[in-house]
């Protein structure tokens, strides 16, 4: 165990225990892609060093960062995008402590699609009524730092950032919410492409009843526990598969 404060490595195993997640739900590109977390300093963020499979993530090796993306503690460098998204947004959009970045398949799948968006069609889909915003203007890898200053000023209030022809982000305050995020929107996102590829009309819900089921699945999520009770879960396998993230 590093010498760090047990906030710290609560946060640090949390964090690890996602990357392996999205080896488990098939969410991860091998080495690419990027999760981060702040620190309970508020200065500071955790991330992937670049060069890690998603599988070879542990407490341990992730890396501490500034906001301006320079490597504070630990061996390795933060992937280039994940400088120039991560710290830009950490820095201006404070309520967004956990970045999980990824190319998942069906939900990036979206992002190529002319005018493609999640559609109100789907019982799961309505967790996700008016926490999701779209960036179109791909302008390819991300090697500067007014990508992720882009990209924080279109995730705004929203949870999910889609990123057109590039793939999806969540944002939140905890790692067990983000992951929760990033796992039904991927569920959501293949359930409608299955459905869009009987070449038949989907089935909209009617409006009212999109926010009753969001306003029920809210409740869900925060107040009856949903979303620890799922990360535990998650956790619980990764520990019977012998729990390689926290070391």
């Amino acid at each position: 165990m590093l010498n760090v404060s047990e906030a710290e490595w609560d946060l640090r195993q949390d964090l690890a225990a996602a990357f392996h997640m999205a080896v488990a739900c098939h969410l991860h590109e091998s080495i690419a892609n990027h999760f981060s977390a702040v620190l309970p300093d508020g200065q500071h963020f955790l991330v992937n060093p670049f060069g890690l499979h998603f599988s070879e993530i542990t407490a341990s090796n992730l890396i501490v960062c500034d906001f301006d993306g320079k490597v504070i503690r630990g061996d390795g460098e933060p992937a280039a995008s994940a400088h120039h998204i991560h710290a830009p947004i950490h820095r201006l959009v404070p309520r967004a402590r956990v970045l999980l970045h990824t190319h998942q398949p069906y939900a990036t799948a979206l992002t190529m699609i002319e005018g493609g968006r999640l559609e109100w069609a789907l019982h799961t889909a309505c967790r996700f009524y008016g926490r999701v915003a779209y960036d179109t203007d791909y302008d390819g890898v991300a090697l500067s730092d007014s990508v992720g200053e882009r990209m924080a000023a279109i995730l705004g209030d929203a949870e999910v950032l889609f990123l057109g022809n590039h793939g999806v982000m969540t944002a939140a305050s905890t790692v067990a919410q983000a992951f929760d995020d990033l796992y039904f929107l991927e569920r959501v996102a293949q359930a409608q492409l299955l459905a869009m590829s009987s070449g038949r009309p989907l089935v909209q819900l009617a409006p009212e009843l999109i926010r009753q089921a969001a306003l029920q699945m809210r409740h869900e999520r925060f107040d009856l526990g949903y979303i620890e009770r799922h990360f535990a879960a998650q956790k619980r396998l990764l520990d019977a598969a012998g729990g390689l993230y926290r070391r």
